[in-house]
This record gives structure tokens, C-alpha cells and sequence, in this order.
């Protein structure tokens, strides 16, 4: 198993500078009542990208995400300590309008509609796309002046795609780009009008990762049907302008060792007490005082955990555990289904009209099954702690993550490696279309357009014996050991390394 130190280690030999780009950044400072703190995320690529940061000392650039920051910090930088390294985090403050256009507009509704096969037409919006290159030259900007001698430069995701243009391949500098989400058909690609800028930008790249095989076979018959390239097919290697970029599928892996410390330590009495009683329990049950654990013991509790997002599947869902409770009457009053949603982009009309239809959908469920007290679905727009999330995994008796499409998907991996350590761990029910659904074979499977697949996997799981489960489970956080974040962070700094090209 690759480990912090393994990783660490393989840096510091290439004796590189190492400059980390993405839109988010990993901690966030609030100002109340006069005192600064320190948020630290509970979810998304930053959470992955945080301890690779830490293993080689890196400049980290993202975008500031409170007013606060620019008061706080201003142009100044923040150093990120913890028990095992530290790293410099650089925020990007964007002017009025620009967010609107770049990650409202050009990133959210141009580029996350196209690229996910979630049938959300995506919007083409010059101003957007104008706001998009503005924020991106400015990304570029704060990452040319942190070249000093070899540097090795990491840029994350859709939302910076151009930011290897306006880079202009920098001498010394080795350039890796990590595409997070599904990268779709040519088909369907092509109807960007700004398609051939973004690729040629990426073909300024050494290196570009993306999770899964058939993400980056469709970017290079992308890139093949747009451009005149030269593709080697046994090394993905493509030859455009004198310059050469490799594409390889690298599946992103989790902190086996955060998960599994949280999983194992002593929780405070009361904290997820005070949570149960708070949002979860009617008021009959709050007379009965029972203590958390109670509650899942009490209930067959079928877990969901997601951003509010129409790729998620939510409404799809939804309408599996109708049918779900529609056919299995005996688990009416016995079973519940708890979807923790954090909120997500909630400015952007088709983000709204999903909520209005999800609460629509719940209210339905609730008023056909809900009986003395008891209602099925529990919808909870809320962002937890870890540390919370964690003890949600380790107690739940049924995880559903079943997005129409999906990059990775880590709370599918986090939600086994906290499962493994529980004694009667709860069972994953798993999308095809999840790109976690590779790893994680022991899952069950499904098809989330399936409406008859999910309703008897959710059946399945919840029936299933314990040494089934048991024996599913340490097999899947077995792989996920082997397959951990460390892993998939030296396979990337060593396969952008080693396309390198001769300087110029």
C-alpha cells in the first residue's frame, strides 16, 4: 500500500517545485463577532488534493470563496500546517460579475450539463465565456509567479481548462492537467462553439488524466475528429504542433487513513444525539428520549449522501423508493430513506427547479406511506463535518449512490471504508454509471434508470446476511487500500514526469 511517506518521498527526489490549481480552495476563513476560523472542507476534489499538498510542500491556488478572505488575507498567503506537512495557499479574488459568468455561467451551465449525460441542455452564453477566460488568465497569472526553476504545475478540473493556454508552456515547468468529470462523446462535444480552444489548450498540457478508460478514449477521438493529430495508440500519446501529450485514465482514490482513523475513534456523546433529535425524530419520538444509536436501531436507515444535483439522480431515486415501499409493505413504518444534501449552486434556475421538484417528490412519498408519525423520506439541506458523515456510514444499514453519470464519486468509497470497520456494515447500492462502480465490484449494481434493478437491490441490501456483507465489504476497502489517494498522486506527478519534453 502507497502511504503519505511513499509519496513524499518520490517528490522530493525529482527536487521540483510543485504549484497546485483549482477552483476550490481547501480552507475557508470566516470573520464573526470579530474572530477569525478556519473551515475546513468536508467534501470535493480540494479534500483529495489537500494532503497531496502537504506531501510536497506545494503553492495551492484557489479561488477565495468569502467576502471575509480578502479582508482577512488580502494578496497576502495562508500557511496550511498540519501533523504531517504544510503547504502555502494562494487565493484568486474575482471582481463582481465574473463568478456569475465563470462558474455560474461558462462552468455550470456551458460545461457540466455538456459533459455529464444527464439530458440538462447546456446554455452557450458569449458573456459567460468571456467572464470564463478572464478568470482563467488570472489563474494563470498567480501560477506564472510562483515559477522559480523546475516546477511541476498541476491544474484541476473544467472549471480551468484554459489556464494551459494562457501559460504558454513556461520553461522549466512540466505541466499536468487532472480532468475530475466525465469527458463525453464527440457527439456530443462538438456542439460547444468554443470546443477547439479548450482542446488546444489542453494539448499545451504533458499530461492529462482523467479516472476512467473510456473518459479519455473519448477525449482523443475527440480530439481526433477536430484536429489534425498524429495518436500512437499503444502509448496515448498525441502529436499536435511539435508537442506531445500523454492521456492515461488514473482512478482517483481516498485517504484510506482519515476515514479509517474517524471510523475508529471515540465519538463525543451527544454531538450526532443532538443532530438525531434536531432534524430527524417526530415529536412522539422526541418524548422517548431514546439515545442516537436507538434511532438506527430502530430503523432500517437507507443513506444518501450528494450535493443537490440533477447528475446525482435524485428524483430518479426517489421514485425507485416509492416503488420500493409500494411493493415491500413491511418495511412501512420499519425504514426510512435520509438524504443529507449539501447545497449546490442554488443561484442557477435548473438547480432551484430540482430542489422544488425533489421536495415536490418527497411530500408525495411522505402523504401516500407516513403513518403514526413515521414518514419515509427525511430530506436534510445541510453541510456536515466529516466526522459526522463518517458516523452516518458506520451506522446506516443501506447506502444509495446512483448518479446518471459521474466522474468518480467518493462518498461511494468513503461510505465502504467506513462500513468495513462497523460490525454489521450496511450495503452499497452502486450506479453503473458511477465511475467508483470500476473499484467497487461488490457493490450491487445498478442501472438508476431501472426503476424494478434499484428497488430490489435497496430489498437485497437490506436483507442481505452479515457475513455476506462483511465479506463484500473488507473485500471492496481492500481494493480501496491498494487504491489509495497516495496511489493515484504518485502515478500522476510520475506519468507527467515522464512525458516531460525536451526544453525548448
Amino acid at each position: 500500500m502507497t502511504t503519505f511517506e511513499d509519496l513524499k518521498t518520490f517528490i522530493s527526489s525529482q527536487n521540483i517545485r510543485v504549484i497546485i490549481a483549482a477552483d476550490a480552495e481547501t480552507v475557508v476563513l470566516e470573520k464573526k463577532d470579530g474572530q477569525v476560523s478556519q473551515r475546513l472542507l468536508s467534501g470535493g476534489v480540494s479534500v483529495v488534493l489537500d494532503p497531496l499538498a502537504k506531501a510536497s510542500s506545494a503553492v495551492y491556488i484557489g479561488r477565495s470563496k468569502t467576502e471575509d478572505e480578502k479582508e482577512i488575507v488580502g494578496k497576502g498567503e495562508t500557511k496550511i500546517e498540519g501533523d504531517r506537512g504544510s503547504y502555502i495557499l494562494k487565493r484568486v479574488y474575482l471582481e463582481n460579475g465574473e463568478f456569475d459568468n465563470y462558474y455560474n455561467g461558462f462552468s455550470n451551465q456551458t460545461l457540466w450539463p455538456l459533459c455529464h449525460v444527464a439530458f440538462e441542455n447546456p446554455a452557450f452564453h458569449r458573456l459567460w465565456y468571456e467572464g470564463y477566460v478572464s478568470v482563467n488568465k488570472k489563474f494563470a497569472e498567480s501560477i506564472k509567479n510562483e515559477i522559480k526553476g523546475d516546477t511541476f504545475i498541476w491544474v484541476n478540473d473544467y472549471q480551468l481548462c484554459l489556464v494551459p493556454k494562457f501559460l504558454n508552456r513556461p520553461k522549466n515547468a512540466v505541466i499536468g492537467f487532472f480532468w475530475h468529470i466525465p469527458w463525453p462523446t464527440w457527439e456530443a462535444f462538438r456542439i460547444l462553439p468554443q470546443k477547439k480552444e479548450i482542446i488546444e489548450s489542453l494539448l499545451m498540457c504533458d499530461f492529462i488524466g482523467f479516472h476512467r478508460g473510456y473518459q479519455a478514449r473519448n477525449f482523443i477521438e475527440t480530439v481526433r475528429r477536430e484536429f489534425e493529430v498524429r495518436v500512437e495508440e499503444e502509448t496515448s500519446k498525441i502529436y499536435y504542433k511539435g508537442h506531445v501529450t500523454t492521456v492515461k485514465s488514473l482512478p482517483l482514490g481516498i485517504d484510506t487513513d482519515v476515514v479509517s482513523d474517524i471510523a475508529k475513534r471515540d465519538k463525543k456523546e451527544g454531538t450526532l444525539e443532538i443532530l438525531i433529535k434536531k432534524i430527524l425524530r417526530t415529536d412522539e419520538e422526541r418524548k422517548n428520549e431514546s439515545p442516537y444509536i436507538e434511532y438506527f436501531r430502530k430503523y432500517k436507515v437507507i443513506l444518501g449522501v450528494d450535493r443537490l444535483d440533477y447528475t446525482k439522480g435524485l428524483l430518479l431515486r426517489l421514485d425507485a423508493l416509492d416503488r420500493f415501499f409500494e411493493n415491500n409493505k413491511k418495511y412501512i413504518g420499519k425504514a426510512i430513506y435520509l438524504g443529507l444534501m449539501a447545497p449546490s449552486r442554488d443561484t442557477i434556475p435548473s438547480y432551484k427547479a430540482l430542489k422544488d421538484a425533489v421536495e415536490e417528490e418527497a411530500e408525495k412519498i411522505n402523504k401516500k406511506y407516513g403513518k403514526n408519525g413515521w414518514r419515509p423520506i427525511h430530506l436534510i439541506y445541510q453541510t456536515f463535518s466529516r466526522e459526522e458523515i463518517v458516523d452516518f456510514y458506520l451506522h446506516a444499514s443501506l447506502c444509495l449512490v446512483t448518479p446518471r453519470d459521474d466522474g468518480m464519486n467518493l462518498v461511494s468509497k468513503e461510505f465502504v471504508m467506513a462500513a468495513s470497520f462497523s460490525k454489521n456494515p450496511g450495503m452499497l447500492v452502486l450506479s453503473q454509471f458511477a465511475g467508483s462502480a470500476t473499484d467497487l465490484s461488490q457493490a450491487l449494481i445498478v442501472n438508476p434508470y431501472d426503476k424494478s434493478e434499484v428497488v430490489n437491490a435497496i430489498r437485497r441490501g437490506l436483507e442481505m446476511k452479515r457475513e455476506e456483507k462483511v465479506r463484500r465489504t473488507r473485500a471492496m476497502a481492500k481494493v480501496l487500500e491498494e487504491n489509495n489517494v497516495y496511489k493515484w498522486g504518485v502515478d500522476f506527478f510520475q506519468n507527467t514526469i515522464e512525458a516531460r519534453q525536451p526544453q525548448r
